[in-house]
């Protein structure tokens, strides 16, 4: 049975690669009625998605032209159903920032096996998404499949509009 779950925050570090695809997937493939939104913990705050993302973006037939950076506050975590992030670090930071959070924070990548290590991801916490931003165009099309994959596997549990 899906979650009941009405308001989702994703985030990564700048706010400006991962977390805005994401943002934009899950918007794409959830009921209208979930909300989604993105934030950074060290957000480029006003800028608008990287240039390789929203290219991206654009080849999946999502327009992240209106997107721009927003710093994670405590008080957009409290207001959130559940807090995806693409790292352990984050995670850990999130849960810091808002420790009554803690239980409703997860990788974007939790139900992914971590690499070598079989169909463990229930004891691992699944895979983390590496930034792409030092990056070229191949680690940001890596990321993209990754945020792809991941939200592939949330689907099932977050109430589908295409079950």
């Amino acid at each position: 049975m899906p979650l009941a779950i009405r308001r989702i925050l994703v985030l990564c570090e700048g706010n400006h690669c991962r977390s805005p695809l994401a943002e934009a997937l899950l918007r794409k493939a959830l009921d209208p009625g979930i909300e989604v939104r993105s934030a950074g913990l060290g957000a480029l705050v006003a800028q608008p998605a990287h240039e390789e993302t929203r290219r991206l973006a654009a080849e999946l037939g999502l327009d992240l032209e209106a997107h721009r950076g927003r710093q994670v506050s405590p008080e957009l975590i409290r207001d959130s159903d559940l807090v995806l992030v693409m790292d352990r670090a984050q995670k850990e930071a999130c849960e810091a920032l808002t420790p009554h959070a803690r239980g409703r924070v997860f990788l974007l990548g939790h139900w992914l096996s971590s690499e070598g290590e079989g169909t463990d991801a229930g004891k691992t916490g699944g895979q983390e998404i590496a930034d792409p931003i030092q990056g070229g165009p191949e680690a940001h099309r890596l990321a993209c499949e990754h945020i792809q994959g991941a939200i592939q596997t949330w689907l099932p549990r977050l109430a589908p509009r295409n079950p």
